[in-house]
């Protein structure tokens, strides 16, 4: 049950240790293990020149010795493909470059007493001489530069000042509707405000001073208003976001979008974009409030002074995220989704077209910064079925590759091939997905299967390289990645076939799976596993309470009594929203409850993980999940990663978690 797609991401870029039998030996070079993880390189786009010629880009790995994920921060000028260090060795944040292009402005601590505390800095690219450019006492989430250089719009969250360490600490004052979320733990009084800092005097106003949350600040192209987006009222209790305006010379702001839903919600990461012009704003249209994250994403285009609003993607039925404008205003760029796959398109202002611009095999992000564009050069960041993500430059329809971090990996192990697959549900629906294969893959063998479920539970798994599943193609197994009713890409009714009836649905779309898989002649009937992270783990649960053809799954971060959430996680407002409340609509909980109010059905060996500190989907609902079924004498395990959110941030962790999922597999399957 997570929006975000972190976890996604740590779990397709890690590997499994193989312990056990194999049928390779342990030094066949092509065989893809842990080791590997620690060699293997995450390209990040940043930013873009304005000449269209240099890029920022960062690059992640692993540092074992610290045990800790470690970033680089680099320049590719590419008319001569010649690289450049810009900052190493030192935590960093979101950087761009200033309007001007003499420097790069990034996030970092501060000195001195704001050393727990994000910063804003400037580090020349003439000289790389690092300056703070400010000194505010509190942590700067985001950050835009003005288009003259001049200022900065941040966004800073004000805390209660933290306690010596040698003081007892004070207890936890609990008056919030929604009173945790993860990564935050417990939520008080603290908020998130926009500041504006001149760069020149360092000196910083805070612009907004409601008793609310705003996020995502975007300058006019005249510098002189910022759009930002801000939920007012008792804001715990909806997710109405709403996009405003405010001159940054006066005190109040004016509300520009009205719809009751969500408008360039945060959790969206497209922050509302100014034409060139400075009349219309570009954003993210949530659709209906009370359908949650089952309603599509749309961009759209507002009026500034009319406030009228033309929604250019509503006919595609598929949600879209990370837009822009072209520099003349004439074509807005974005994101699509679509079956299993995720493209870079561009809607003609005047022709009222849309058109998708980069190969379907190129698979963009719609969680991160996936492409840049200027002056009619786009450079975006994809990966493949056979590739992981590196930067690639689009030109006149032609696609050039510009890094090359993960080369070695893929040209010196055995990389599974990766095909689509169609099959019919119970009620005749198509259901779509992958079949990951091993190097060697021999059709006259008989392969143990592993069906991976996706979180969510409405997002996708796309045509994009998962470590995970090559690393058990390498170990002999059949990878069978489903996109259930739930999941995105399908479009509308798809996706929403899954509301308020988690379990139901989806679990007959994975047991047809199942029933296609056996089909197919090369699976080993005895041999069936089953797992998933987040919803997945979540789906896992389902699954095995009403199909017991399974021999061992793996159930990570999920719950089963969703009684138990409530109160508990950081869905509140979501449950009552999809299900009502627990005491007038018992029956709804009960049903969606099915799993650990029907574990006596589970025949499954069962290994369940999650971290100690999640709160998006808590410990609680493992640890029930694992009690029952210990008291039932079915084999089990609960994992529990001290100090951990939703997603790990240490990489032995995510190490273990894949090993254990490995060794649990070889220990029920062979």
């Amino acid at each position: 049950m997570n929006k975000n797609a972190f976890i996604t991401r740590l779990l397709g870029a890690i590997f499994f240790l193989v312990i056990s039998t194999s049928s390779f030996s342990s030094t066949d070079p092509k065989l893809i293990s842990t080791d590997d993880l620690y060699d293997l390189k995450e390209v990040s786009l940043v930013d873009l020149s304005k000449s269209g010629n240099v890029i920022i880009y960062s690059v992640s790995a692993v540092n074992s010795k610290e045990d800790e994920y470690q970033s680089t921060l680099l320049l590719l000028n590419t008319d001569n493909n010649k690289k450049r260090v810009i900052l190493e060795n030192i935590e960093f944040g979101k950087a761009q470059f200033s309007p001007d292009g003499t420097s790069i402005i990034f996030l970092s601590p501060g000195r001195g007493k704001l050393k727990d505390f994000n910063q804003l800095w400037a580090i020349s690219l003439s000289n790389k001489t690092k300056k703070q450019l400010t000194k505010i006492e509190g942590d700067i989430l985001d950050f835009e530069i003005s288009p003259n250089n001049e200022k900065a719009a941040l966004v800073v969250n004000i805390s209660v000042p933290k306690q010596e360490e040698d003081e007892t600490p004070k207890p936890y004052v609990i008056d919030r509707y929604q009173f945790k979320q993860d990564y935050k733990d417990f939520l008080g009084s603290e908020r998130d405000h926009i500041f504006i800092t001149d760069l020149k005097s360092k000196e910083s106003i805070q612009l907004s001073t409601d008793d609310t949350n705003h996020y995502l600040p975007s300058w006019s192209p005249d510098s002189k208003r910022i759009a930002y987006v801000t939920k007012k009222g008792d804001f715990d209790r909806h997710n109405n976001w709403d996009i405003y305006i405010q001159d940054i010379n006066e005190k109040e702001a004016i509300q520009l979008t009205t719809h009751p839903g969500e408008d360039s919600s945060p959790s969206g990461a497209s922050r509302p974009q100014w034409s060139p012009d400075g009349k219309r704003i570009a954003y993210l249209y949530g659709g209906d409030p009370d359908l949650l994250w089952y309603s599509l994403q749309e961009v759209s285009i507002i009026d500034v002074e009319s406030k009228e609003t033309e929604y250019i993607t509503s006919s595609l039925d598929r949600n879209t995220a990370i837009h822009s404008w072209s520099e003349d205003g004439e074509t807005v760029y974005f994101v699509i989704e679509d079956d299993m796959k995720s493209q870079l398109a561009r809607y003609s202002m005047s022709e009222k077209t849309i058109e998708k611009i980069t190969p379907p095999e190129y698979y963009l992000s719609n969680y991160t910064n996936s492409y840049v564009q200027r002056n009619n050069k786009v450079i975006f960041l994809a990966s493949s079925t056979a590739k992981p993500a590196e930067l690639y430059s689009l030109n006149n329809g032609s696609v050039t590759q510009l890094t090359f971090y993960n080369e070695d990996f893929i040209n010196n192990k055995g990389i599974g091939s990766t095909q689509e697959i169609s099959f019919k549900s119970f009620d005749n629906e198509n259901i779509h997905g992958m079949l990951v294969k091993p190097s060697n893959f021999d059709s006259n063998k008989k392969y143990p299967l592993l069906i991976r479920i996706h979180g969510g539970p409405v997002s996708q798994y796309g045509l994009s390289f998962r470590f995970d599943w090559q690393l058990f193609a390498s170990n002999d197994y059949i990878v069978m990645a489903v996109n259930p009713r739930g999941s995105s890409g399908r479009g509308y009714d798809f996706q929403k076939a899954l509301f308020a009836d988690w379990g139901g649905i989806d679990t007959k779309d994975i047991s047809a799976a199942l029933d296609y898989a056996l089909t197919l002649g090369y699976i080993d009937e005895n041999k069936l596993g089953i797992g998933g992270w987040s919803y997945g783990g979540m789906l896992t649960n389902y699954v095995i309470a009403k199909d017991q053809r399974f021999q061992a799954a793996t159930s990570g971060a999920g719950i089963s009594n969703l009684l138990s959430g409530f109160g508990d996680d950081q869905y509140i407002r979501d449950y009552i929203t999809e299900l009502g409340t627990p005491w007038d609509n018992t029956e709804a909980w009960l049903r969606v409850s099915h799993p650990f109010l029907n574990a006596g059905n589970i025949t499954t060996p069962t290994l369940f993980l999650v971290g100690e500190k999640d709160y998006n989907v808590p410990l609680i609902g493992s640890e029930q999940m694992y009690q029952a079924l210990k008291h039932l004498e079915i084999p089990t395990e609960l994992i529990i990663y001290p100090g951990q959110h939703h997603s790990f941030s240490i990489p032995s962790y995510n190490k273990d978690v894949l090993e254990r999922y490995l060794d649990w597999y070889e220990k029920y399957l062979n």
